[in-house]
């Protein structure tokens, strides 16, 4: 009974701290209403897009440092449903930052890899930092790293390597040197600058079919850099080459996005400014089988410019988010949304409607379900011990009764002394016993009670009360 009492009280707790990690889970994923923000950071992992620091309009860290959108589910722009992610257990260990580059890596292809970037005093960032399973680390990796970069555009080939190309370094120097970040076997690698471009910034890189990267514009020294010219890097051969581009060429600009078109033949840029302002011409393409450069046509009335934003690409959409430019008090939202899936017409949208084949269950779905899953288990479990309890007691009040296979009602025992032992007087008497059955039907039990005396009566020499050594059994 007390090993009963005691898993009561153990699965009582235990079902209290599940639905206190419900609770927090569930106050976590409230829809909220952040910031503007501008310099942060954003990443695709799985159906969700992460958004990582940056700072406000007026230099500050945002309300909510660590967003979350679910993309497995259609949604409007007009109407975000944005989850904070800024309460984590280990949120603590990122400090508020801007200018920081995130990618996803890792022998899953599911980890967040957080490096470089200033916390909101001024202060570089060095550490790389990894998301897993919303929990964050500082793993340990081999080789002598860069020394902390500032604007840069991270790019991550097939094998896993990340390649960090040039920025600004901790030592307030403009750099043009290559690093890879191997994000499976945790390792740095330093290799040739020999015909790199020269030192910049806030440039913009995309990793193409045929396993190069191409450079894009960005500033050094407060200039802005052209289009008019591109960079290419050989991740096989470990070689630098220069493209010239030609056709509609957009003007210099830095702090723009862009990503590869679905047919992976052209690449989108969206966005940027000069040294003055942001540039109202957003919207270039350059197509990689002649590296000429023309303005798409599209469909609905293209929306303010936007600078230092963050651009992924989703299915079929060109997802733009947060950036300088715009206010919501304009028709933009935090999030753009341009269909590319029609090479001959963009669309502008407001509704995103992902793919069924791409629809899976997010990392916060998980979590929930196994919360909620074990917080069931466990009132199953609480169920069964109730009832065992309660089993266990009623079994124990049954010590009056004995149960025959042959017959329906229980049997109660009466049990009648036969013959005293007289040869000495100062042992105890033995007794031999008859057992006389009755029937234990307790709407009987008048006539039980008369049964019994008749069959007293019929046994001459039976002891008084008082002489009685009957003993009673249950």
């Amino acid at each position: 009974m007390i090993f009963l009492n005691n898993s009561l009280i153990y699965v009582i707790f235990g079902i209290l701290l599940q639905l206190l990690l419900v609770v927090k889970v569930y106050s976590q994923i409230l829809t909220i209403k952040p910031d503007l923000r501008y310099d942060h950071t954003a990443t695709l992992i799985r159906d969700g897009l992460y958004i990582i620091g940056g700072a406000t309009p007026d230099g500050k860290t945002p309300n909510y440092p660590f967003l979350f959108l679910d993309v497995s589910i259609p949604f409007d722009t007009k109407q975000l449903k944005w989850h904070d992610l800024s309460n984590l257990s280990n949120n603590d260990i990122v400090p508020s930052h801007q200018f920081a580059a995130a990618i996803k890596g890792g022998a899953d292809n599911n980890t967040l890899f957080l490096y470089g970037g200033m916390n909101l005093d001024n202060n570089p960032m060095s550490l790389v930092y990894t998301l897993n399973n919303l929990s964050w680390d500082t793993p340990k990796i081999n080789g002598t790293p860069p020394n902390g970069k500032l604007f840069i555009t991270p790019v991550i080939d097939y094998n896993g390597l990340i390649y960090l190309f040039g920025g600004y370094s901790t030592e307030n120097i403009y750099t043009n040197d290559m690093f890879i970040l191997d994000s499976i076997n945790l390792s740095w690698k330093n290799v040739s600058s020999i015909n790199a471009p020269s030192p910049r910034i806030e440039y913009s890189a995309v990793f193409l079919p045929n396993k190069k990267i191409i450079y894009m514009g960005g500033q050094f020294n407060n200039t802005t850099l052209p289009l008019s010219e591109v960079y290419l890097y050989d991740t096989v051969n470990d070689i630098w080459t220069t493209q010239m581009t030609g056709g509609s060429i957009p003007s210099a600009r830095f702090a723009f996005s862009s990503v590869l078109g679905l047919d992976g033949q052209r690449i989108i840029i969206f966005g940027g400014m000069n040294s003055t302002h942001i540039i109202s011409e957003a919207l270039y393409v350059l197509d990689l089988n002649n590296y000429n450069w023309y303005i798409p046509s599209f469909f609905e009335q293209q929306l303010n410019a936007r600078a230092e934003h963050k651009t992924v690409l989703i299915d079929k959409y060109m997802v733009i988010t947060f950036g300088q430019g715009y206010t919501r008090d304009d028709s933009d939202s935090d999030i753009l949304l341009l269909d590319i899936s029609n090479n001959d017409q963009y669309a502008w949208t407001t509704s995103f409607d992902p793919t069924p084949t791409i629809i899976h269950s997010s990392n916060i779905g998980v979590v929930i379900g196994v919360v909620f899953g074990s917080t069931f288990v466990a009132i199953l479990l609480l169920i069964g011990s109730y009832y065992l309890r309660k089993w266990y007691k009623n079994k124990k009040e049954q010590t009056d009764t004995i149960t025959t296979p042959e017959e329906e009602h229980p049997r109660e025992i009466l049990r009648i002394p036969g013959e005293k032992n007289t040869q000495d007087q100062n042992q105890q008497p033995t007794s031999t016993y008859q057992i006389l059955q009755i029937s234990g039907n307790t709407s009987n039990s008048l006539q039980n009670n008369e049964m019994i005396q008749e069959v007293r009566d019929e046994n001459k020499g039976i002891p008084t009360s008082g002489e009685d050594h009957r003993e009673d059994h249950p």
